[in-house]
């Protein structure tokens, strides 16, 4: 921009000097030691002038030729870029496609650095997928190396060592993440799994006070009712169902009515034989209404008069009598208790609602014992088609 300002004083300068130069004589002389030089005004003016226009021409001539250079330099260098690309999609093409050998021919072409670890995850992944597992290893943890991957690594090692059944190696690698990621979801999962593998369960109950948030209702009630399970089957086993009541009673009033711990406390007394008093946790657990860690639980009760329990079901269904859930654990609550004509009915009206499998095979087994053997033989062959619980 600047050089084209230039240019145009230039020639406005010509134009308004122009005309009074024109019929002046004047001359220059320039004397050189041997060279003696002598021109008129109008000839310096255009030599100087042709000079600043050789000059610029000059100067795009020497960027065009650089642009050239540096453009083929630039070329070769993105042709190189698209065969790494090409490669790690092929690679990723080929991990879908359970090729997992091609995978990691594919991926082995790529520079990691350009694709900040991602290669080494997937060739980490067809490894494993053909069990060469230190091969995964050692990838895995290149891959740990750069931040966007360190993480998505880390997990992977440690998914590989709770499958070794080496848990105490998990811990440690969670222990060595960053506070921030130990608030990934999938950390505390794979946490609570490696603490619920060595047996730590108060260790994995206190742990669970923290990740509520972070692991959702849902998993949450899983882990916190595996905890408990773990905690009273140490209990019972090491000193007797007694204690284990007494342990329950001791616990503060948040446990004892959370669903969590009815549920693993009633499964528990359950396997010690003591129906009674395994009713009467799932009775008072679901005063409010059916919980979904509880009701199913009401199918397992081998007593022998469930009177509670019976009482407490019918009246959910007087509400709503076409609940196939509660007409199932109905059916099968009065199956154990010996009760068949009460359960020959709720689990008809269940699978007219929903074709379960339990259901199917528990009223095959009624119409067995009640020597109704053509539709014994029905329900078994619907059984069969009948999705799993």
């Amino acid at each position: 921009m600047i050089r084209l300002l230039l240019l145009l004083a230039i020639v406005l300068a010509g134009l308004v000097l122009g005309p009074l130069l024109v019929g002046q004589k004047g001359y220059v002389l320039i004397a050189l030691n041997q060279w003696t030089i002598e021109m008129s005004l109008i000839s310096l003016g255009l030599i100087v002038l042709g000079a600043i226009l050789a000059f610029l021409l000059l100067e795009w001539l020497v960027k065009r030729v650089l642009t050239l250079v540096t453009g083929s330099r630039d070329w070769l260098g993105g042709f190189s870029e698209r065969r790494r690309q090409k490669a790690f999609t092929r690679g990723l093409v080929a991990l879908e496609e359970a090729n997992y050998q091609e995978a990691e021919k594919q991926l082995s072409k790529v520079d990691s650095a350009a694709f900040s670890g991602l290669d080494l995850l997937a060739s980490a992944q067809a490894a494993a997928k053909r069990k060469q597992w230190d091969k995964a290893r050692d990838l895995w943890l290149k891959a740990s190396e750069y931040p966007a991957s360190e993480l998505a690594a880390k997990l992977h090692l440690v998914k590989l060592e709770i499958q070794h059944q080496q848990a105490h190696k998990a811990l440690s690698l969670l222990e060595g993440l960053s506070e921030k990621h130990q608030q990934h979801p999938r950390v505390a999962q794979l946490w609570a799994k490696a603490l619920a593998q060595q047996g730590r369960w108060q260790e994995l109950q206190d742990k669970l006070r923290g990740w509520k948030k972070t692991l959702g209702l849902e998993k949450y009630d899983f882990w916190m009712r595996q905890a408990a399970q773990g905690v009273f089957a140490e209990i019972a086993s090491k000193e007797g169902a007694n204690q284990l009541k007494t342990n329950w009673q001791g616990l503060p009033r948040s446990k004892r009515q959370d669903p969590a711990h009815q549920a693993a406390y009633a499964e528990q007394l359950m396997m010690q034989g003591m129906a009674s008093d395994a009713e009467q946790v799932l009775v008072e657990g679901q005063k409010q209404g059916p919980h979904p860690l509880l009701l199913p639980l009401m199918k397992q009760l081998k007593s022998p008069n469930p009177v509670a329990a019976i009482r407490l079901l019918e009246g959910w269904l007087k509400k709503d009598e076409n609940n196939a859930e509660l007409l199932s654990a109905l059916g099968h609550l009065s199956q154990q208790a010996g009760d068949l004509v009460l359960a020959e009915k709720a689990l008809t009206k269940a699978i007219t609602l929903r074709h379960d499998q339990d259901d199917l095979l528990a009223l095959a087994a009624i119409k067995e014992a009640k020597q109704d053997n053509q539709q014994a033989l029905a329900l078994y062959k619907q059984s069969l088609m009948a999705p799993d619980s």
